[in-house]
């Protein structure tokens, strides 16, 4: 039921005991308070019960995530741009009028070294390997490899603590567990937030040119759902996204969200209709459709992380959810957001390195609520079944690479 966007009873109860003390949100924080975890939910209700006014003046916000996980870089940050040509590809939008292309901004150095280089450019190379060189949900051959985690917050040191980085990590806690929040953050910055990110093939999936523009729209999410025990083969599902409304800037928290179940493609992208086919198959791809990656190394070639994948599953659909799909960005090739060539360091780490202290330390940030500090909430195992399976697990069609 939640799979497609659709509250289950006791979180419209919840919702409801919210929207009593703060009244209409702005759309972003609507959307994260549809997909939230329960815990976190109750606990901004409290918030709200206690302080209304601080907690109405801090879902403005909420925004500022949504679009730190967007494509392209936010505006206090500078951005490594290098276009790269695509050959067409098949995948079928339908109706589509892109968008002029934003110039690109300064390329920010990182690092120069050709080992550097080396090694970043071989984990794509080793990604696209994986994926057999076709886009993991059309199949089609004409493809790019697209970071899962964005790679704009992972190519530079962040060590301000009220920096944009620090304020979206920070404010995820607001809605998922400390826990939870802490193990995303080790598998994309297991030297700390303050530090650069790690460029590796399991932050690194190969879509066609133009799934990747709409997964980078949040015109649609991937599930995780689970993964083999040998790290072979990992299932996911797709769910289309549907924006709520039209240039809202504040609505009930007692509004549906309109169902995704069944979707075969989304009007809110590109000022267009955005549909996929699976070129093997000649079929539109639609909601609760399931695919599955494999991988024949998974150590050299490790499948897309279950970890990352399911930040991004939570994410995407707030995107979807308020909006962020028809933004006017660029064209992901033409901007070069997601293929700069500029590389990063690779942080070389122990095998057996302890991460449990990297992320332990409180960050501060004028946009933190409630954090679970109180809720003993049992961790996850880092590579299980997602959560939530709900409806959506069991319908759908599945799909082997």
């Amino acid at each position: 039921m939640e799979d497609f966007n659709l509250p289950t009873l006791e979180r419209t109860a919840l919702l409801g005991r919210l929207h009593e003390s703060i009244g209409d949100v702005p759309p972003h924080f609507w959307a994260a308070c549809q997909i939230c975890d329960l815990d976190a939910l109750k606990s901004l209700v409290n918030c709200g019960r206690e302080y209304p006014n601080i907690l109405s003046g801090l879902t403005l916000q909420t925004s500022t995530m949504a679009h730190y996980w967007g494509p392209s870089p936010p505006r206090a940050q500078s951005q490594p741009s290098t276009p790269k040509t695509t050959t067409p590809q098949k995948s079928t939008l339908s109706n589509l009028s892109s968008s002029p292309a934003t110039p690109p901004t300064k390329r920010q150095k990182t690092s120069d070294s050709p080992a550097t280089q080396l090694r970043n450019q071989k984990a794509r190379d080793l990604a696209a390997e994986r994926d057999r060189f076709v886009c993991v949900l059309t199949r089609g051959g004409s493809i790019e490899v697209a970071h899962i985690y964005p790679f704009h917050s992972i190519s530079h040191q962040e060590e301000d603590k009220f920096g944009q980085r620090h304020i979206f990590w920070s404010h995820l806690k607001n809605f998922w567990p400390k826990e939870k929040v802490i193990a995303w953050e080790a598998e994309i910055f297991p030297a700390g937030i303050c530090d650069f990110g790690i460029d590796r093939v399991y932050n690194l999936i190969t879509l066609s040119r133009g799934a990747h523009d709409m997964w980078a729209r949040g015109a649609f999410a991937l599930k995780p759902i689970s993964e083999s025990d040998d790290k072979t083969t990992l299932k996911v599902q797709f769910f289309w996204q549907k924006k709520q409304q039209e240039a809202q800037t504040a609505m009930s928290l007692l509004t549906t969200p309109f169902s995704t179940q069944g979707l075969s493609q989304n009007t809110n992208v590109f000022k267009g209709v955005a549909k996929l086919f699976r070129e093997d198959e000649n079929n539109i791809i639609r909601s609760g459709d399931y695919f599955t990656l494999q991988t024949d190394d998974p150590e050299t070639k490790p499948l897309p992380s279950f970890t990352l994948l399911e930040l991004q599953w939570f994410l995407q659909r707030i995107q979807g959810m308020a909006g962020a799909a028809d933004v006017d960005w660029p064209s992901l090739s033409d901007a070069g957001s997601d293929f700069s060539d500029v590389e990063l360091p690779d942080l070389e780490l122990d095998e057996g390195a302890d991460l449990s202290l990297l992320s332990s330390q409180r960050l501060s940030s004028p946009t933190k609520l409630v954090h679970n500090d109180n809720l003993n909430l049992p961790m996850p195992h880092k590579h299980q079944e997602a959560e939530g399976n709900g409806e959506g697990a069991e319908e759908g069609r599945p799909v082997a690479m």
